[in-house]
């Protein structure tokens, strides 16, 4: 998904407040390790407006993550993988664009054994 104002868009949160209700997605007694979604994992994978040094100027980007990662997926009990970010791929030249590309291609083939991220405030916020 783009980055649209430091979060997703408005039809992807849409989806996640249809989707991921209370009964199915959490339970307030079972949050974040021990919530119901727990053998599940995600990938954010999304696209910027700017720059990595443009971003890295207000801090890391995992502040941003922050509300989505742990707030939402977490908060569920979901496994979160490393973001895959592609930065500003508009406005950086094609062969620059492939190489992305390319190198979603090959992330993909080794996603199932990557290990998840820790999620607590402790290592978005070191």
């Amino acid at each position: 998904f783009p980055l649209f104002w430091f979060s997703m868009p408005a039809i992807l949160k849409g989806w996640m407040d249809r989707v991921l209700v209370q009964g199915f997605a959490y339970d307030l007694s079972k949050a974040y390790d021990g919530g119901l979604l727990q053998d599940k994992l995600s990938l954010f994978s999304f696209t910027t407006g700017g720059s990595k040094e443009v971003y890295a100027i207000r801090g890391d980007i995992r502040y941003l993550l922050w509300p989505m990662q742990h707030g939402i997926m977490h908060f569920c009990g979901v496994k979160v993988l490393e973001p895959h970010i592609c930065y500003a791929p508009e406005r950086v030249p094609e062969e620059k664009r492939k190489e992305m590309l390319t190198d979603w291609t090959q992330r993909l083939k080794t996603l199932w054994k990557e290990e998840p991220i820790d999620c607590s405030p402790e290592w978005y916020f070191k």
